[in-house]
């Protein structure tokens, strides 16, 4: 086998390290390739330096569009990427996606790949912004050599968007480590750890705290299925801008000895166990990796029908599926597994056996080492 020196460089490039799926795909990723050297160039919001791997941290790479930190992170870029002289470079979240693969551009790197894990544009934001975002991957698009996208659905939105031609992207789904989710601790005493019994319901969410999300509308349903199932504990796992205003949420609905807002957890294997159903609110994804994480330790769930979540769940087979906003019907279908565990252990078998096939994170791995082997190959 190769030694380190020898093999050729593969640099990942993502705007932070929140905990969050794409950012934990990319750090797999870069720690588990086989036939590149990997090395990780991110921003230094969110979590602490990952140990391991080879890291460059610029403070000026941020998530808010800010024209003198953006620039200085473009250069930033340049001259790293001056510096290692990879073969390929691999971009992850907007800002890193189109600040990095420009600067991989003018550092003449031979491969440059972005995935989306989802677009930084949604229907929600004001058409003047929408088109700009859109205009700007469109251009970006034109200097990638290859684009891949988490789900079937992100594809086809970026081929109608006009943001790229069908022939330059494919879909790569993102993965979890099933081994690790083998043998998770027992419901009763992941419940146990946050003080509750093990015959309380509990519902959670495991989500940043921002927009996307959408994580005052779980707090709304809970004060909905509180009334229905007045022993219900929620959880929620994650952090982010919004909290104040889920705080005040929680305190207006008077759910203060009822929501345990856990934070960020690097420990989702002993926090996931403790729900009895997972909820995510989202008002668009890529492909949620809780969701995945979830499937695996047997949660049933309830998740908004937005983008790649159809890959995931198949509403009424494997999960519910619920259109964004439409409180009423999350409730019910909570209100409905709390009510029927045995239905709900039917749906995330069905769930865990599809999983196992398609969403493991070393084929994750695996395919993208094939595919850089094929592009490489191709312009060779």
């Amino acid at each position: 086998m190769k030694n380190k020196e020898e093999k050729k460089i593969c640099v990942h490039i993502v705007t932070t390290l929140e905990l969050g799926g794409a950012q934990q795909n990319t750090l797999f990723t870069v720690a588990n390739m086989s036939a590149f050297r990997g090395v990780l160039i991110a921003g230094r919001e969110g979590m602490t330096e990952p140990g391991g791997i080879e890291v460059y941290r610029i403070g000026s790479l941020v998530r808010e569009i800010n024209p003198f930190k953006d620039i200085a992170a473009f250069f930033s870029l340049y001259r790293i990427l001056r510096k290692l002289k990879p073969h390929i470079v691999h971009t992850h979240s907007s800002k890193a996606g189109i600040l990095g693969r420009w600067a991989a551009f003018f550092a003449r790197v031979p491969v440059i790949i972005h995935t989306f894990h989802g677009f930084g544009f949604n229907d929600r934001q004001k058409p003047r912004v929408r088109k700009t975002y859109i205009r700007a991957e469109k251009m970006t698009a034109k200097i990638s050599t290859a684009l891949f996208a988490v789900s079937k659905n992100n594809l086809e939105k970026a081929v109608s968007l006009g943001i790229c031609p069908v022939e330059k992207i494919s879909v790569v789904h993102s993965g979890i480590d099933m081994k690790a989710w083998e043998g998770n601790i027992p419901r009763a005493d992941a419940k146990k750890s946050f003080g509750i019994a093990k015959d309380v319901p509990v519902v959670g969410m495991a989500a940043c705290f921002k927009e996307q999300k959408a994580p005052l509308d779980f707090i709304e349903a809970a004060e909905r299925v509180k009334k229905l199932n007045p022993r219900t504990k929620f959880i929620i796992v994650g952090d982010g801008i919004l909290r104040e205003e889920i705080e005040k949420s929680i305190y207006r609905h008077r759910l203060g000895d009822d929501v345990i807002l856990a934070g960020w957890r690097t420990d989702m294997e002993k926090v996931l166990p403790a729900f009895d159903v997972n909820v995510l609110t989202s008002l668009w994804e890529g492909l949620p990796r809780v969701s995945l994480e979830a499937g695996a330790c047997l949660i049933p769930q309830v998740l908004s029908d937005v983008d790649g979540v159809s890959e995931i769940i198949e509403d009424g087979v494997t999960g519910y599926l619920v259109a964004p906003h439409d409180i009423e019907t999350f409730v019910e279908r909570i209100d409905f597994l709390i009510k029927n565990p045995d239905q709900g252990r039917v749906l995330a078998h069905r769930l865990r056996k599809k999983l196992t096939g398609d969403f493991d994170i070393r084929a994750m791995v695996r395919l993208i080492e094939e595919k850089y082997a094929g592009i490489m190959g191709s312009r060779n």
